[in-house]
């Protein structure tokens, strides 16, 4: 029997699972080396046989993969400057370094995610039609996000490019070489979600 995600605990598992995560993600993209990005070349491309060849690997294959906009259209300048420092890999409004605290967290999201769009969808008293991703009258963003430390998009969506529907990722990254599986499959009026942190959970709009 499918658990409903009104059967889903606020702690235990799910709690641990994001601690894991959100002290594992930022540090592994603080690359405070200091060297400035390669100038760019005349076409002005940032994917080339030579350069990010695998940027979008993650989203090719049996399935359809799914690309974020601005990356499937080469506008990498909207979240991209490359006069900004590595240790943030160049993401506008990110913050660089190995803070790990619940502020950074936020930074990062309002950097990749809530800047473009908004940050109404993970408030915690967000309503349900504030995002697709809901459960009858439950935002299940606004649960995922305020269950552990800071609010996190990155931890379950990739910002380029993914093999499953919404840059879902199929491995949740944590500090260490430990990657949490997590599968996806979207259906006419929600969606299905298995990840290491919980069993099989329906959802229904």
């Amino acid at each position: 029997m499918k658990q409903r995600w009104d059967s889903m605990p606020r702690s235990g598992s799910l709690s641990r699972l994001f601690l894991l995560v959100l002290v594992g993600i930022i540090p592994s993209w603080s690359h405070a080396t200091g060297i400035p990005h390669p100038a760019i070349g005349k076409a002005g491309m940032c994917v080339t046989p030579q350069c990010h060849a695998r940027l979008f690997e993650a989203s090719s294959g049996p399935r359809a993969g799914t690309v974020h906009q601005p990356a499937a259209e080469g506008d990498c300048a909207s979240c991209h400057d490359l006069a900004l420092p590595s240790g943030a890999r160049f993401v506008k409004g990110a913050p660089s370094g190995d803070d790990d605290s619940p502020e950074a967290a936020r930074a990062w999201d309002l950097a990749l995610c809530s800047g473009c769009h908004g940050e109404g969808l993970l408030a915690p008293n967000a309503p349900a039609t504030a995002t697709g991703f809901s459960d009858g009258k439950r935002n299940l963003h606004t649960l995922h996000v305020q269950a552990g430390r800071g609010r996190r998009c990155l931890p379950c969506h990739d910002p380029h490019a993914a093999r499953q529907p919404k840059l879902l990722r199929e491995l949740i990254p944590t500090r260490g070489k430990a990657r949490i599986a997590q599968e996806f499959r979207g259906e006419p009026k929600g969606g299905w979600c298995k990840t290491g942190c919980h069993a099989p959970k329906r959802y229904a709009r």
